[in-house]
């Protein structure tokens, strides 16, 4: 049996179709509801990208959903806009039944190549060990799917599922990792940059649906060995659309992820 790693790398795949048009299929592995995650569309999007450009490590992608996003065959057209020394750009559309879903604009680069100046004026945060903190259970029906596939344990002051109550904070600290514990690469990092909980569930409660409006992803390296450090962050609400702001860190304390999404809030009637 594969492990959930290399089902995403599986389920992440597309074929070439044509010049910079892949096909591929979009897995309900990573599914919230009846449409699969956002950061999991992303990683697949920019697969492709990467396969179409120069440069081939992602750096920064955003993305603005238009339709939802259904599970199975699923194209990209990718368009190759700039190519310099370190990086490579292009905007890309993913196509399900002949209706663009989403619109990427996303530069490339080489890490393996990058050296330019390395300078952090704020630590890691400072997580209780991870030993101490709590595993979400997964419940069928109540849990999306998505959850079954990766590994996610909570900070004592994010437990969402038991502590909902107007003094608490929206926002998530918490630990993630593939449940086998394979090294997150690039690709991963986009998965989990839009992969917890949203955090102003752990101020009000599991209240409704959140679906993404547009999704910016930047992606700082490659982490080394270990669960990762990521927090989650919504400080305003407004008119029901809402901001969630992650932060990924590796295990030696490198910031390797960041996200901000713009995000409609439904409240359950």
């Amino acid at each position: 049996m594969k492990t959930s790693f290399e089902n995403f790398n599986d389920d992440i795949k597309a074929v070439k179709e044509s010049d910079n048009l892949w096909k591929g299929n979009l897995s309900d592995r990573w599914s919230i509801g009846k449409t699969p995650n956002g950061g999991y569309s992303m990683a697949f999007a920019a697969k492709a990208i990467s396969n179409s450009l120069t440069h081939k490590d992602p750096l920064a992608i955003s993305a603005n959903y238009l339709e939802r996003v259904d599970f199975g065959e699923t194209y990209i057209k990718v368009v190759p806009v700039h190519i310099t020394k370190s990086l490579s750009t292009a905007r890309a559309e993913l196509i399900q039944d002949k209706k663009i879903k989403v619109i990427f604009t996303a530069t490339f680069t080489d890490f393996s190549k990058s050296n330019g100046l390395d300078l952090s004026v704020r630590k890691a945060p400072d997580f209780e060990p991870y030993e101490n903190c709590i595993l979400q259970p997964y419940k069928e029906g109540f849990n999306p799917l998505l959850e079954k596939n990766l590994e996610k344990k909570y900070c004592n002051d994010s437990l969402w599922w038991k502590k909902n109550n107007e003094d608490n904070k929206a926002s998530l600290n918490l630990y993630m990792s593939w449940p086998e514990k394979e090294a997150a690469d690039l690709y991963t990092l986009i998965l989990f940059l839009d992969a917890t909980t949203p955090p102003i569930f752990n101020k009000l409660g599991s209240v409704g649906w959140v679906p993404t409006i547009s999704l910016t992803s930047h992606i700082r390296g490659i982490p080394v060995p270990g669960p990762l450090k990521v927090s989650a962050k919504t400080e305003f609400v407004t008119k029901g659309f809402m901001e969630e702001d992650r932060e990924i860190w590796d295990s030696k304390g490198n910031l390797v992820g960041q996200s901000k999404q713009m995000a409609k809030l439904r409240l359950k009637k």
